[in-house]
């Protein structure tokens, strides 16, 4: 005999009537939470409509350095700090860069310059091979080079540099197509049209690299840039992989997709230090239900140079991954409907707005048209 069985089970509409009754003068629409995706019914039951194959772990806590001076010292208080990646943004290879670090256990990305000459190039390949237990990527954002190009009035694009990272003497395992888009690239309205741009994106240098001959790697890195908006937040991480998913699926690639997020800088202009700690607190919560493999920090998100406030921003994620074990959870936001909702509404917005890019001719054809903007309206 259950424990149960001598409780009448309620059924959803019962539910229902009940919370209507105890809410004078209120209807079930009035419990509905109005977004710019559209009403998300507070009553619907939870159904997973996006099918990412896998809950990714948060695995790295990094810290992004751009400028040279004192990088070294730079590097060890962060890892003091906690820290287990370090990524080097626009700083040519120097010996002193990782003196006294352990590559084979402190995971290192490298971000050369959309305009990197091949001598500069060669010089931080050749330094990842010397360096057998390297653990990391090396990346170029081909978008900057794209947009700089059509700025300067260049419209026919020069992929060569692009061409040679990939066809260097560097071990495929570290080579990746890397996907960053933020408002120095693009201006966009809210998410979805982030998101139809970062698919748009992804295929337009698909097919870059089939018009080139350029070998397609197994890793693709997507940087996202996150804001205060917690629920939704987590919600774009779950559509922006399922848009990337489909866009591989349809060009029949195996990939291993790897979400790097950060908290957006623009949000916290002339914003406190202690908002900003706060802003940092959020956000990497949010990175990580919504399946961050890595969270991101730099010295452009804290006002004081201090290694202080340093230290408080960098041991933030590290004690809500290690002690909050979110990390050790498949999936915490399944069944969540509000979030589930909110993530199909955003993704299916999203790929609308990506076949009306490609079916006029794709990402680089409307940037040379100004037409871009036409597509991603909300």
């Amino acid at each position: 005999m259950s424990l149960w069985s001598e409780f009448n089970a309620s059924s959803e509409d019962q539910w229902i009537k009940k919370v209507l009754d105890d809410s004078s003068n209120k209807t079930a629409q009035d419990f509905h939470w109005k977004t710019e995706y559209g009403n998300i019914n507070t009553f619907s039951k939870a159904i997973s409509v996006l099918k990412n194959d896998k809950k990714d772990k948060l695995s790295e806590i990094s810290w992004n350095f751009e400028k040279e001076k004192n990088i070294n010292s730079q590097i060890f208080n962060r890892l003091k700090d906690g820290i287990n990646s370090i990524h080097i943004d626009g700083i040519n290879y120097a010996d002193s860069i990782f003196k006294n670090v352990m590559n084979d256990i402190i995971y290192s990305h490298i971000m050369l310059n959309h305009n990197a000459s091949k001598q500069a190039i060669s010089s931080w390949t050749d330094w990842i091979n010397s360096n057998p237990n390297f653990k990391g990527s090396i990346r170029m954002c081909l978008l900057t080079k794209i947009i700089n190009s059509l700025n300067e009035g260049d419209n026919s694009i020069d992929f060569t540099d692009y061409q040679h990272h990939f066809q260097s003497n560097l071990n495929t395992n570290f080579k990746c197509i890397y996907l960053e888009i933020s408002s120095k690239h693009l201006s966009f309205n809210n998410h979805s049209s982030e998101i139809a741009l970062i698919g748009a994106y992804l295929n337009e240098v698909i097919e870059i690299h089939k018009k080139n001959n350029i070998e397609i790697p197994k890793k693709i890195i997507l940087k996202s840039f996150l804001d205060n908006s917690f629920l939704e937040n987590i919600s774009k991480l779950k559509a922006v992989k399922s848009i990337i998913n489909q866009v591989l699926k349809i060009h029949s690639i195996k990939a291993n997709l790897i979400v790097e997020t950060s908290l957006n800088p623009e949000i916290l202009k002339d914003k406190s230090e202690d908002f900003r700690i706060l802003s940092i607190t959020s956000t990497a919560m949010s990175s990580f239900i919504g399946g961050s493999n890595s969270f991101v920090l730099s010295d452009s998100l804290l006002i004081s140079k201090e290694n202080y406030w340093k230290k408080i921003a960098a041991n933030i994620p590290l004690i809500l991954n290690e002690e909050s074990q979110i990390n050790i959870l498949k999936d915490v936001t399944k069944g969540a409907h509000v979030i589930e909702q909110i993530s199909f509404k955003m993704a299916d917005k999203a790929w609308r707005m990506l076949k009306q890019i490609e079916v006029n001719g794709g990402l680089l054809k409307n940037l040379k048209n100004s037409n871009l903007k036409e597509f991603i309206k909300n």
